[in-house]
């Protein structure tokens, strides 16, 4: 069994529909992963689902699903088999409900993928099922038939929200409002999005310079920096912003001063997670206090951009209506 493939095939779609990605998934259920760091930030689900409902796509969440639990895994707080066993579970439950599962969390995507690659194990695969068996044992109440089993013959394929934004780029392009006005953008992929090579089919896809966001700034109207910090870590690093605070902000203030150098105006990334290192109110705080200096550079999430060159009314996107400083510059200039 190949436990491995689940990405979506991207190359594959470009192939079949040449004009029209959007085609593919006309006649498929889209599911969107709730990502932990999601509840931060409304606007992120937001910009991606009320995006596929003006498409009419269908699309829904699944509400029967846990957190994907990297975090613990990166943390050494659970076990390979544990953190196989939580996502096998989530697995089976969007498989029951759905053809394709999207991720707004760079993180998410990774561990779902890394939860089944594990299962290649066998020593890891027996103790997942084992895991699994006790699962079943406690709740025989709400059980459905292979709730509680490695899914063998999964359907169901995953996809990154900025993947799936690039492949349908047209769409995306043809449904904006406004435009960037040539503002100056620095880009952050991530760490989980930079270094996965899970989900790519052979090296050299792997290896290639990584430039969506990049090239979704240029059609968006905007004007893409670089910055010498570029593929650095936002500086969560998981344990290390816990443990090493002020190391690990010190990666976070080199990373958004290396922006502010070039001028960019905002910096955009496709992770929640990310997003959270980079724009929180606290850290900003402790980062102006350890190394004399406040940073003004805004952030933002990817679906959050795309929302607003939609058009997304302040009262109909749930995070402008908290008028957060993080956003609202951007929100001005684009909508003015």
């Amino acid at each position: 069994m190949n436990t491995t493939n689940l990405a979506l095939n991207l190359t594959e779609i470009e192939e079949m529909y040449p004009e029209n990605p959007i085609d593919f998934f006309r006649d498929k259920k889209l599911c969107l992963f709730k990502a932990c760091l999601e509840k931060y930030f409304p606007g992120v689900r937001f910009g991606i689902e009320d995006f596929l409902t003006d498409l009419e796509l269908n699309v829904m969440t699944c509400t029967n699903q846990s957190c994907c639990s990297g975090t613990f895994f990166q943390r050494n707080l659970i076990t390979r088999a544990q953190f196989g066993a939580i996502n096998e579970r989530n697995l089976s439950e969007i498989n029951k409900i759905a053809d394709i599962l999207l991720f707004s969390c760079n993180g998410c995507y990774n561990s779902l993928i890394r939860g089944r690659e594990f299962l290649n194990n066998p020593d890891v695969r027996k103790k997942t099922q084992d895991i699994l068996n006790q699962l079943k044992n406690k709740n025989n109440s709400d059980n459905y038939p292979g709730k509680y089993e490695i899914v063998d013959d999964l359907k169901l394929k995953l996809v990154h929200d900025l993947d799936f934004f690039y492949l349908i780029k047209n769409s995306v392009v043809n449904a904006l409002k406004y435009d960037l006005k040539d503002m100056k953008v620095a880009v952050h992929y991530g760490c989980h999005y930079l270094n996965l090579s899970r989900d790519k089919d052979s090296i050299d896809e792997y290896l290639r310079p990584k430039t969506k966001l990049e090239e979704l700034i240029t059609l968006f109207g905007g004007n893409p920096v670089d910055y010498q910090e570029r593929e650095s870590c936002c500086g969560w690093g998981a344990s290390q912003v816990v443990i090493h605070p002020k190391e690990a902000l010190k990666i976070t203030f080199n990373k958004l001063k290396s922006a502010e150098n070039v001028g960019a105006d905002f910096m955009v990334t496709p992770c929640p997670t990310c997003l959270y290192t980079l724009s929180k109110p606290e850290y900003r705080e402790k980062m102006q206090k350890w190394y004399g200096e406040k940073l003004e550079i805004p952030t933002i999430h990817l679906n959050e951009l795309i929302a607003i060159l939609r058009g997304c009314e302040e009262e109909r996107c749930i995070t402008l209506r908290r008028k957060t400083p993080r956003i609202e510059e951007i929100f001005e200039i684009i909508t003015q």
